[in-house]
């Protein structure tokens, strides 16, 4: 058979790419990797690779200052994993490269066993991640998730109650609040308390991704043939806990959607995520099986993604107020000048008060709640700064190293939020904003981070509206000095402490109680 001249032409291309391709990988393989400790023969750097409770984002940091590199690298059982420790070179491998930089690790404990592999922040990079992402970008864009706003100041005033009546629950509270808020949101639930049994399952099923996500938590993420260990069998502990975990995940991910689907027909279900995404999406889908899967997925990511996190960002203003009392007398100043003695702000507030989103922005940023950012992975071999990273390697961002980058934020461990001021007291746009951080990156950037800050900024303006907050007073007669010790896993919160928390004046305990007789 004969070739034409445009056949030799295509094929010729064809071969020389091939060949360029070809040369350019050996190339590639023949660059070194980033530097990192050295590791054993097979074993790598398995014993090397800190726990979350041993502060692995200070070591990553400490390794990169020892390696003079911003990237540093370490090995478990042939697993590569890079920990990028500046927002520069985060930026550039996980925002400006990532079409190749947006997929997810296996995870076996969590995605695997635990069963969460439906949840949008550990889907891997494909159609059903996208049609998720695009369901959640629906409701909770910087102009939709404003409809929310009522929800979340009606909780907001429940718990400001809750705090009044029982200021030794705090974090109780927290999590009463955080939960009800999104289960109203998401699936028009009304929570009655912490106790309440849709927040029993979500707490439980959060539970699992605070204590597997790490890279290298659990030995089965390194060898997954282990998932199939039977749970008897010695040193298999991981298979109870995801058995127990798991039942969780299953409840979450469908009791409260079904809960949704049968009052739909009624008429009971009020504005919600669920009601606009089924309307939206789910009136007469090409694969009505796949469409109800998503929907389902999309809405139980929201309190994975939503909860602990707003829980963890507030128990931490909590103990900065406790630790640094001066920063309430500032805001205090601010709220009584624009706000007065005689009722709560509200949103409409927000332009007026720049100290409380200066107080917002340096809660994110001081103790951040995921210190490690969940793992990207790499899709192809690429080269950064003439290393190579290797197709399948983890890709880690310091967000902790990141947010306390002592050229970005001087004396980043200090509570500061001046910080984020000019000298005229309004914001300062030159100080770089710890949401480019706080809430992941690139791609994998979370959806739900508008209806975060909202929640955030309204609880910490009606906190600081109402109570004082100050040092617990010891039997001795001195006062407790909190330690500062945080819960530590893949997200990490205050560990309880000691504190006083009481109505401001009798006229913000008068509007306290105007809250109970209007049945916040």
């Amino acid at each position: 058979m004969a070739f034409s001249s445009a056949d030799l032409l295509i094929t010729t291309l064809c071969v020389f790419s091939s060949l360029w391709l070809w040369a350019r990988s050996r190339r590639t393989r023949h660059l070194p990797h980033p530097p990192g400790p050295r590791g054993l023969p097979l074993l790598g750097n398995l014993f090397d690779v800190p726990t979350p409770q041993a502060f692995p984002w200070e070591t990553y940091l400490r390794w990169g200052r020892q390696y003079h590199s911003d990237i540093i690298r370490v090995s478990a059982l042939g697993m590569n994993i890079v920990v990028a420790n500046t927002l520069e070179v985060v930026n550039e491998l996980l925002d400006k490269r990532s079409a190749i930089y947006s997929d997810r690790p296996r995870m076996v404990m969590l995605n695997e066993l635990t069963g969460f592999g439906w949840g949008l922040a550990f889907m891997p990079y494909g159609e059903p991640w996208r049609d998720s992402r695009r369901m959640a970008h629906h409701e909770f864009h910087t102009t939709p998730v404003k409809r929310f706003r009522p929800h979340e100041l009606r909780f907001v005033r429940q718990f400001l109650f809750n705090m009044y009546r029982h200021p030794e629950k705090m974090m109780d509270n927290l999590r009463h609040m955080a939960g009800a808020t999104i289960l109203s949101i998401g699936y028009d639930i009304d929570v009655k308390s912490l106790h309440d049994h849709w927040i029993v399952t979500a707490e439980a099923a959060a539970e699992s991704i605070s204590e597997t996500t790490n890279a290298g938590s659990y030995l089965v993420d390194v060898i997954p043939m282990l998932k199939h260990v039977p749970e008897w069998f010695p040193g298999a502990g991981f298979q109870r806990k995801a058995r127990i975990w798991r039942e969780s995940v299953d409840r979450l991910l469908n009791a409260p959607y079904e809960d949704v689907q049968k009052r739909l027909p009624t008429g009971e279900v009020a504005d919600c995520a669920a009601k606009s995404l089924i309307e939206a999406f789910g009136k007469s889908p090409k694969d009505p099986a796949y469409t109800d899967h998503i929907l389902r997925a999309t809405l139980g990511s929201l309190y994975v993604g939503g909860a602990d996190t707003t829980v963890s960002a507030l128990g931490s203003f909590f103990l900065a107020m406790v630790l640094y009392p001066e920063i309430q007398e500032k805001a205090r100043k601010e709220l009584d000048h624009i706000i007065g003695l005689h009722r709560l702000p509200d949103f409409s507030d927000q332009p007026s008060l720049p100290y409380i989103d200066a107080i917002v922005k340096e809660t994110l940023r001081w103790n951040p709640v995921v210190p490690l950012d969940v793992p990207h992975m790499l899709t192809e071999d690429d080269v950064y700064n003439g290393y190579y990273l290797p197709k399948g390697t983890l890709v880690v961002a310091n967000t902790w190293a990141i947010l306390h980058d002592e050229k970005t934020y001087p004396e980043p461990a200090k509570y500061n939020p001046d910080r984020f001021l000019r000298p005229d007291g309004s914001l300062d746009p030159n100080v770089r904003d710890p949401s480019v951080a706080a809430f992941g990156f690139g791609r994998r950037i979370c959806p739900g981070r508008f209806m975060a800050v909202d929640s955030i900024w309204i609880t910490i303006a009606n906190v600081l509206s109402v109570f004082e907050i100050r040092k617990a007073v010891g039997e001795d007669g001195k006062e407790i000095t909190p330690d500062g010790e945080y819960h530590r896993g893949f997200l990490c919160h205050p560990k309880p402490f000691p504190c006083i928390i009481k109505p401001r004046s009798e006229e913000h305990e008068a509007l306290l109680q105007e809250l109970a007789q209007g049945d916040a």
